[in-house]
């Protein structure tokens, strides 16, 4: 997901609801507490598009950077936050851009799959699962100029042996990376995308 600090506001800052209180308030997240409860919003964006994105040979388009709240680099999906454009209003818009952005891939279709809480327990952001398929690649990626991206292009026959590579080597994988594996074999009701490929290893 590209890192908010590369991002302009682009969006009103949606006012917190009755009975919350705001504890502090930066550039792009406010801590707020709701009764005994504390939890973070964005200010500058109504949710997140999370790419599942895959070739036309089989394979599923990572990216890897550096994420400072971690201080290690980490494997993801393709993501960005989704309103944070001036005039941006759609998840798919979001999607097709941050796919661009980050890997240099074009998709000739974005098909919504399904939203939920990013982490339940800690804000109310919103994810949009986005399969994106058809792709075609037309730049280099590698993100914005604050960005330092690596895009992985990854057979799905060999995903879970280079994710386990890469966390035997240090890095992190965001869990969602394993979400979008099984999303790009199954629809979110379990009916397989394609029933000549239902597995990877």
């Amino acid at each position: 997901m590209a890192g908010t600090a590369a991002k302009d506001t682009a969006v009103d800052p949606v006012p917190p609801p009755h009975g919350t209180r705001t504890l502090h308030e930066g550039r792009f997240l406010a801590l707020r507490q709701r009764g005994r409860w504390e939890f973070v919003q964005r200010t500058n964006a109504f949710g997140a598009a999370v790419v599942v994105a895959l070739t036309d040979a089989d394979e599923i388009v990572l990216v890897e950077q550096y994420r400072e709240p971690l201080q290690c680099r980490c494997i993801e999906n393709p993501a960005g936050l989704a309103g944070d454009q001036p005039g941006e209003d759609d998840i798919l818009a979001a999607a097709g851009r941050e796919l661009l952005e980050e890997t240099g891939f074009e998709a000739a279709k974005l098909e919504f799959l399904m939203a939920g809480p990013s982490a339940p327990g800690m804000a109310d952001e919103m994810l949009s699962f986005v399969r994106a398929s058809g792709l075609r690649r037309t730049g280099p990626g590698g993100g914005d100029g604050a960005e330092d991206i690596t895009v992985h292009v990854v057979p799905m026959a060999r995903a879970a042996a280079f994710l386990a590579g890469r966390m035997a080597a240090g890095l992190h994988v965001d869990p969602r990376v394993y979400a979008a594996l099984f999303l790009a074999r199954w629809q979110p009701d379990g009916r397989a995308v394609d029933p000549g490929r239902a597995d990877f290893a």
